[in-house]
């Protein structure tokens, strides 16, 4: 409830001199320029723009080697009043043929930036994600679908957020072999997972000439994973990102 308290403050102070239209990538729908780059330390994702309107990116991380991935984000309306893109990719985990397993996952997104004045956004997002896993027999399926809005106010030394989550429906099909008689067992269970929304503010801030340092804090209406994500109902965010 504190944190809330401080959005007023946040949209009633000053107007500062906004930092780059393309500095919140995760959540606008904004795309690096050809030439420009941006390494991220904590998820080990390096993106780079290679034509107008279009960026690539990939996880680069040591421990993530045998992960084979690619995702493309792509500007399709580039307009004062309102900025649209559409980001899908696929990730592969090549290790998991040596046990005789698949891995595949496939995310995309829609995301839509409106300025409502020089140094406050609201970005807009819808996302689908499909996953796969199939080991020794047993496979199962997942198709989610989520919707994300994010309020940022730009200053001079970066930005503060306000978003908001939550998923609308995760329909889960799995498939296995019974021990007892060896026949297939397989069933489909649809999730209506709204319920689930969480709520986080958080800091964007400058460093240097190109680091970016991220730390928030929010609230999930369901249980975290202790000292993964979150502690409870307690969600921590913190990344370090350069341009």
């Amino acid at each position: 409830m504190k944190a809330l308290a401080l959005v007023p403050l946040l949209l009633c102070s000053p107007a500062l001199a906004a930092t780059p239209r393309n500095a919140l990538l995760d959540v606008s729908a904004d795309v690096l320029e050809p030439g420009e780059s941006q390494l991220d330390l904590f998820f080990g994702q390096l993106a780079f723009g290679v034509l107008p309107r279009v960026q690539l990116s990939s996880q680069v991380a040591p421990y993530l080697l045998t992960l084979l991935n690619l995702s493309a984000k792509v500007q399709v309306l580039d307009r004062p009043e309102l900025r649209v893109s559409v980001e899908g990719g696929a990730y592969w985990l090549a290790i998991g043929r040596l046990v005789d397993a698949n891995v595949l996952s496939i995310p995309v997104a829609v995301r839509g930036t409106v300025p409502l004045s020089d140094n406050l956004n609201l970005h807009l997002g819808a996302g689908y994600h499909r996953f796969a896993f199939d080991f020794a027999g047993t496979s199962t399926d997942s198709n989610a679908l989520h919707v994300e809005t994010t309020l940022a106010r730009h200053d001079s030394r970066g930005a503060f957020l306000l978003t908001a989550k939550a998923p609308l429906l995760n329909i889960q099909h799995a498939r296995s072999q019974s021990a007892i008689d060896n026949r297939p067992l397989e069933g489909t269970l649809a999730l209506d997972g709204i319920s689930s929304w969480s709520v986080m503010l958080a800091r964007d801030h400058l460093f240097g000439k190109t680091g970016h340092v991220r730390f928030g804090i929010g609230y999930r209406h369901r249980p975290g994973i202790l000292l993964v994500e979150s502690i409870g109902p307690v969600v921590l965010n913190f990344n370090l990102y350069w341009r």
